[in-house]
């Protein structure tokens, strides 16, 4: 690719099959989905939607390293779309090693972008540049920064600036972070989980520093509707899975709706309810599934 794409839309799983009817495909010669994963509910209206712009005779390319099914795969290649999928790296590689990309500002981008949503922890380049890309929620700023990768710039002035204006917020978001979260154990193994709060440290973040404080080896997010597992050393997929996700095998996660009026309880300041609640839920499923060390722990 030697130009930068005439449009870059941002979504999520369950949506994609949404968008894709809605692209205009006038002067449209090619589609590049990244980094999005296949959902069963919807996997056959994002079929049928791939099929209607291959028959227009528009190229659609899917790059992704979430778990698929095999059968999606080939629902996808029979409806004319180029298909890659490698559980072995992070987005950003799984499209390095379909468009052969050489060059050097790619591999960093990658090794970056490996580094976080992997969970390897092996770049601090990829810590730094998810600060700065997470600064704003605004289209416009993630637009300028995928032209700013673009043209080869992995960092200036400008990311080095907010940088250290996210940290600030960060570090001054921990002293609060305590009463969000207990730990409890499962077969042994320490259970860190915690009901969401507002503003920083992002959770991923945060989720290191409950593991490092509390000696637990697998961390657990609830926002109210849905719940997220981490860990460096447990398979947490699985656990995503009974609550009707999915995703990597040390990230990932599911829906589970938190009860209106625990809710309101945590609102009005009390977490012990939603938090007992959330933890009873995760207990019983961790029990139900088991635990399974990662090959590399």
């Amino acid at each position: 690719m030697n130009q930068l794409p005439s449009k870059v839309f941002f979504t999520e799983p369950t949506r994609v099959h949404r968008l894709l009817p809605n692209l205009r495909m006038e002067g449209i010669s090619e589609v590049v989905i990244a980094d999005l994963g296949m959902n069963a509910s919807t996997v056959n209206e994002a079929v049928e939607a791939v099929r209607k712009i291959t028959s227009l005779g528009v190229k659609v390319k899917w790059f992704d390293h979430h778990v698929w099914k095999d059968q999606w795969i080939k629902m996808l290649r029979d409806a004319g779309a180029e298909v890659l999928v490698d559980t072995s790296t992070c987005g950003a590689g799984v499209v390095l090693r379909g468009t052969n990309s050489q060059d050097e500002i790619s591999k960093r981008i990658v090794s970056a972008d490996c580094a976080v949503d992997m969970w390897w922890h092996d770049d601090p380049m990829g810590e730094k540049l998810r600060r700065v890309i997470e600064a704003s929620r605004d289209f416009s700023w993630k637009e300028k920064i995928v032209e700013k990768l673009f043209r080869g710039v992995l960092w200036d002035q400008e990311f080095q600036s907010i940088l250290e204006e996210q940290m600030d917020q960060e570090l001054k978001g921990y002293s609060k972070l305590r009463d969000y979260f207990r730990v409890v154990e499962v077969d042994g193994v320490r259970v860190a989980i915690a009901l969401r709060w507002r503003g920083r440290p992002d959770i991923s973040y945060a989720a290191q520093y409950f593991m490092s404080r509390s000696g637990a080896k697998i961390f657990v997010s609830a926002n109210g509707k849905s719940i997220s597992f981490r860990s460096s050393s447990y398979v947490v997929r699985d656990y995503a899975v009974k609550f009707g996700g999915g995703g990597h095998p040390l990230a990932a996660g599911g829906q589970l709706k938190i009860p209106w009026f625990r809710r309101l309880l945590f609102s009005l300041g009390l977490k012990g309810p939603a938090l007992s609640w959330v933890a009873s839920r995760v207990v019983q499923a961790m029990r139900e599934v088991g635990l399974k060390e990662t090959t590399n722990s």
